[in-house]
């Protein structure tokens, strides 16, 4: 799947989402920056997510 490219507003804000967790030295995983690149570009919703990560999860107990 091709990724949608993000306005450079939004690509700041990611960025600026990502350094606000590193400051607080809580480093984004890559697949959290994915699912937020995801949100931000309209690829997915956040429920979306939220159900992918459920289920990854419910697989694993």
């Amino acid at each position: 799947m091709e990724k949608k490219s993000l306005s450079y507003e939004k690509k700041k804000q990611l960025n600026q989402v990502a350094a606000t967790m590193a400051v607080e030295n809580m480093l984004l995983t890559k697949a959290s920056y994915q699912n937020l690149y995801s949100i931000a570009s309209g690829e997915k919703t956040v429920e979306q997510i939220i159900d992918e990560i459920t289920a990854k999860y419910k697989r694993e107990v």
